[in-house]
């Protein structure tokens, strides 16, 4: 399933759960009740309820930690794939890439986004160097510039301009 405003999302980085900041407060609120708890204990001397304590604690800290990767990573797919919508290349070099997403790190966090699936219509050819983008058909649209008349090609759904003569088209 593609995304029609973003072909690279997935629907997992589209989606958004409802009931994912609820599930943070409460646990996260459980957990520092869980903290305090387990202090007194262990000043106390209740070392083997102290234990649990951090056990209890790691249980409720989990999910907490497990919805706020959700949401980072779900971030960082939409801004490289915002990043790539414009762009009317068919591939980029790693080079490229970096430039185009200003981070040293570019690679590695696409591989990382495509493999847990929040990426899509992306391959990465490491013999080559290069990353490929594959489109949808009917994500290309052809235009041509009422300044100039040159003709232009460019995604659908972003704001096209004429690569000639720079002015903006309107329909």
């Amino acid at each position: 399933m593609t995304n029609i405003t973003n072909p690279y999302l997935s629907a997992k980085a589209v989606a958004k759960k409802k009931t994912d900041i609820p599930v943070v407060l409460v646990c996260a609120i459980f957990a520092a009740a869980t903290v305090s708890a387990t202090i007194k204990m262990f000043s106390q001397g209740k070392t083997l309820s102290g234990v649990m304590g951090i056990f209890l604690f790691a249980a409720l800290i989990t999910p907490v930690f497990r919805i706020l990767r959700h949401a980072y990573r779900r971030a960082c797919a939409r801004r490289i794939a915002d990043a790539l919508l414009p762009l009317t290349e068919e591939s980029l070099t790693f080079d490229q890439l970096g430039t185009v997403l200003s981070s040293s790190k570019a690679l590695e966090q696409l591989r990382s986004l495509i493999g847990t699936g929040y990426l899509q219509n992306l391959q990465i050819n490491a013999v080559t160097r290069t990353v490929a983008l594959y489109t949808p058909d009917g994500t290309f649209v052809q235009w041509i510039c009422p300044g100039c008349g040159a003709k232009n090609s460019g995604r659908r759904g972003s704001a096209p301009r004429c690569k000639y003569c720079g002015q903006p088209y309107a329909k």
